[in-house]
């Protein structure tokens, strides 16, 4: 089975004010470098942000605000992989 492809956007270029309120409220640290991916089937969302050198928090949200699923990895390539992988798992419990 192949995973559908991440979509990865800026916060920066996110038009949408709504969809841009929505991601900053998830965001614990700079919103300079968060990232997020959507999923249109679930409309959960992926994102990632630096929490300093060397770490970047990943973490799965539902479309109401409840954080699903977190992490942190050393780079945000890995965090993105894991991050990616996990928002299109489809065995990912329904938002909460």
């Amino acid at each position: 089975m192949s995973l559908p492809l991440s979509t990865w956007r800026c916060f920066q270029t996110i038009s949408s004010d709504a969809e841009a309120a929505a991601f900053s409220e998830c965001c614990l640290f700079s919103l300079a470098t968060l990232e997020v991916d959507c999923d249109p089937v679930t409309k959960n969302f992926a994102l990632t942000e630096q929490e300093g050198p060397g770490a970047w928090r990943w973490a799965i949200i539902s479309d109401r605000g409840a954080v699903l699923q977190a992490g942190r990895e050393s780079t945000l390539l890995a965090a993105k992989k894991v991050a990616g992988e996990t928002l299109h798992d489809r065995s990912l419990p329904a938002a909460v």
